[in-house]
C-alpha cells in the first residue's frame, strides 16, 4: 500500500511541476527587433554579477529606430538574482539632449543605462517620461534627478500613492520602501530615494522636446490605477509600457480587463511600425497581438462561463487560456488574471468599451476643419490685403492725374495774363528858334 502511494505521490509531483515552476519560452521564429534586423532574445546576456559595491546589470541598448534605443529585462518576476531588471525602458534622442522614458528598477540601473547612451551621443537627460506606478519603471528617477537636473513628468498616481524621504516637524523621515526595495540586494538599491513626478496631466497631451513631436496618451485605469504610452507621430513608435506585453502573461493584479482592451485599442488606432512593451522582446508589427488575443478570449470565456453560472470559486478551473501555456509566468499569473476578471466582468457594461478609432477619426475630422479654417482666414485676409493694395493704386493713380492737370491750367493762365509793355509815347521834337 505505502508502495503505491509513493508511486501516486510522484506521478503527482511530476504533473504539477509545471504548474510549481515558471516555464521558459521556446522561440523558433524569432521576430525583427530593431531598425538592423536583430532579436534582442538571441543577444541578452542576464546579468549575475552580485559583487562589488554596485550591481552591475551588463546592460546592452539595442536601436529600435533612429531615433529610439531601448533596453530589454528579463522575462520573470523581480528577484535578487535579476536585481530588478526585468521591465523595458527606452531612450529618444533629441537634438540636444536624451529623453528618457521609464527609468528602470534602480539609480543603479539607471546610472548604468546612461552611460551606455553618453557613448552614442553625449548629451544630457533634461526630461524624463514614466508611464505608470509599478516601481520596476520608476526607481531610477532620482539618478536623473540628482545628476541632470531632469524634469520628471508622469501619473499623478505615483504621488498619490508613494511617498519618498520627509522632514517633518524637524525630523528626517526616509522615504516609502517598495516591493523592489525590499527585494533587491543592497548594491542594486543603495543609492535609490523614491523620487516623485514634477508635473502630472490630466489628460493626452502633445509636445515637442528638443526637436521631437511626442504624443503623452492617457488610457486611465488599464494595467494599474493610471496608465499611460508614449506615440512618436514622425518616428511611428509606440512605446506602450505595460498596455503591451509579448512573450509572457500579463499582470493584471492592478489592473482591468477592459481598460486593457481600451487601452490596446487606443494604441490600435494610430500609425505605427515599432511597438515597444513593458515586457517582453518583439517589437515589430505584431507586438501587441498576444496581448490583443490575451484579453479579447479572457472577456468573452469569463463572460461565458457566468451565464452558465460559473461561480467565482470554480472559473480558474473553467477558464484556463490554455493557448497562453506555452508564454513565460502563464501558471503564476493567468490563474489570478482569470480571477479578478471574474470580480470585474460581474459589472459588465458594454458602453465602458471606448472606440478609439472613432474618437481618432474625429480629432483628425477636427484638426482637417482647423487647418481649413485656418487656409480660409488666411485666403480671405490675402485677398483683403490685395484690395487694400489695388486700392492704394488707384488712388496714386488718380492724386498724379488730379497733381498733374492744374499745374498745366496756371501755367497757361500765367501766360495769359503776363502785362504788355506799352508802347513809348512819341516825344515832340523841339523846333529851333
Amino acid at each position: 500500500m505505502k508502495k503505491i502511494l509513493s508511486i501516486v505521490l510522484i506521478i503527482a509531483f511530476v504533473i504539477s511541476m509545471p504548474f510549481i515552476f515558471n516555464k521558459s519560452v521556446t522561440v523558433e521564429h524569432p521576430h525583427k527587433l530593431d531598425i538592423d534586423g536583430n532579436f534582442i532574445l538571441n543577444e541578452w546576456v542576464p546579468s549575475r554579477v552580485g559583487e562589488g559595491p554596485d550591481w552591475n546589470y551588463n546592460l546592452k541598448p539595442v536601436k529600435i529606430t533612429d531615433r529610439v534605443w531601448c533596453y530589454f529585462g528579463a522575462m520573470e518576476m523581480p528577484t535578487k538574482e535579476n536585481a530588478g531588471n526585468m521591465s523595458n525602458s527606452c531612450y529618444i534622442k533629441g537634438d540636444t539632449e536624451w529623453i528618457t522614458w521609464d527609468t528602470g528598477p534602480s539609480y543603479v540601473f539607471a546610472e548604468q543605462a546612461y552611460a551606455e547612451m553618453k557613448k552614442i551621443a553625449d548629451m544630457p537627460v533634461k526630461t524624463v517620461i514614466i508611464s505608470h506606478e509599478h516601481d520596476d519603471h520608476w526607481l531610477g528617477n532620482n539618478y536623473y534627478k540628482e545628476v541632470h537636473g531632469a524634469k520628471i513628468i508622469g501619473a499623478e498616481s505615483i504621488n498619490e500613492n508613494y511617498f519618498g524621504p520627509r522632514h517633518i516637524e524637524g525630523k528626517d523621515y526616509p522615504g516609502m520602501q517598495t516591493r523592489m526595495i525590499k527585494a533587491l540586494y543592497q548594491n542594486a538599491t543603495r543609492k535609490t530615494v523614491l523620487a516623485l513626478t514634477d508635473e502630472a496631466f490630466e489628460d493626452t497631451v502633445e509636445f515637442e522636446i528638443s526637436g521631437v513631436k511626442l504624443e503623452y496618451v492617457k488610457v486611465g485605469y488599464a494595467h494599474s490605477e493610471e496608465d499611460w504610452f508614449l506615440y512618436l507621430p514622425d518616428d511611428k513608435v509606440v512605446l506602450a509600457a505595460d498596455v503591451v506585453m509579448n512573450g509572457r502573461v500579463t499582470s493584471n493584479r492592478d489592473g482591468l480587463v477592459i481598460g486593457q482592451i481600451n487601452a490596446i485599442n487606443a494604441i490600435k488606432a494610430r500609425e505605427w511600425d515599432y511597438l515597444v512593451p513593458g515586457h517582453g522582446f518583439i517589437t515589430d508589427k505584431s507586438a501587441a497581438d498576444e496581448s490583443v488575443k490575451y484579453f479579447a478570449l479572457l472577456t468573452e470565456r469569463v463572460l461565458d462561463k457566468m451565464e452558465d453560472g460559473i461561480i467565482a470559486d470554480f472559473i480558474t478551473k473553467e477558464v484556463t487560456l490554455n493557448e497562453f501555456r506555452d508564454k513565460d509566468l502563464y501558471y503564476i499569473l493567468s490563474p489570478q488574471n482569470v480571477f479578478r476578471s471574474y470580480e470585474e466582468l460581474e459589472m459588465y457594461d458594454e458602453d465602458d468599451l471606448i472606440d478609439y478609432v472613432a474618437i481618432e477619426e474625429e480629432k483628425k475630422a477636427k484638426r482637417l476643419a482647423e487647418a481649413e479654417a485656418v487656409a480660409n482666414e488666411l485666403a480671405a485676409k490675402v485677398k483683403a490685403e490685395e484690395a487694400v493694395e489695388t486700392a492704394k493704386v488707384e488712388e496714386v493713380e488718380v492724386m498724379k492725374v488730379e497733381v498733374t492737370e492744374p499745374v498745366k491750367t496756371e501755367a497757361v493762365k500765367e501766360e495769359a495774363t503776363v502785362p504788355t509793355v506799352p508802347e513809348v509815347p512819341t516825344v515832340p521834337t523841339v523846333e529851333s528858334i
